[in-house]
């Protein structure tokens, strides 16, 4: 039986290698689980996970149809049903999470960019209509100055990113869960079901098994 996080609600950095590589397994192990790609993120000071998931929804970036080619459309579509699925498609939104751990709050941190097929990252507003379900969007503004969702800079790369401000994890960590019973793969997924809930990350209850 894997050994009780030693600083809950905290996680120590070699704990979360373990998480991660234990997260990692699982998905490899259940398969089809509706993530696009996850892979362990190797870095100087250890190593974090990175989760990518698709989303079709309309792409925003696109001209409206005038009238006139909206008739042209109708017509063609007529003639060719398949026209206007080819004419006006719904691409996919790219989504990167990444998690890493913070050295100064010593929890994960979920950092995440969007972006469409050949076009740069999106910004805040995309994140709230795509990202956030609606029923979250009041909530995460509401919370600070700038609300649950902060844009800075990734750690790594130094790219401009978002990410859930971690400084209510570890009270959020010790009201929902046993210091006793939670290793440093459990912790992880406790975590990504508190956290990446509200910015469209659900995790698979294959995950569970």
């Amino acid at each position: 039986m894997a050994a009780s996080c030693s600083t809950f609600p905290f996680l120590a950095q070699s704990e979360f290698e373990v998480a991660c590589q234990d997260l990692a397994d699982r998905c490899i192990a259940a398969q089809n689980i509706g993530w696009s790609a996850i892979r362990l993120l190797t870095k100087p000071e250890g190593f974090g996970l990175r989760i990518t998931k698709c989303v079709n929804v309309p792409n925003p970036l696109e001209e409206p149809l005038e009238p006139s080619a909206l008739e042209d459309l109708e017509e063609s579509q007529d003639e060719d049903p398949e026209a206007l699925v080819r004419a006006k498609p719904h691409p996919s939104l790219q989504i990167d999470y990444d998690i890493l751990l913070s050295p100064t709050y010593q929890v994960p941190v979920l950092y995440f960019g969007l972006r469409w097929h050949n076009h740069g990252p999106l910004g805040l507003e995309e994140v709230y209509q795509y990202v956030v379900p609606e029923r979250y969007r009041q909530e995460l503004k509401n919370v600070g100055v700038m609300g649950g969702i902060s844009m800075g800079y990734h750690p790594e790369s130094g790219a401009p990113t978002f990410f859930v401000h971690p400084c209510n994890t570890a009270d959020a960590m010790a009201n929902i869960a046993d210091a006793q019973s939670v290793t440093p793969g459990s912790y992880l997924l406790i975590w990504l079901g508190l956290v990446g809930h509200c910015v469209n990350l659900h995790v698979p209850r294959e995950l569970f098994a």
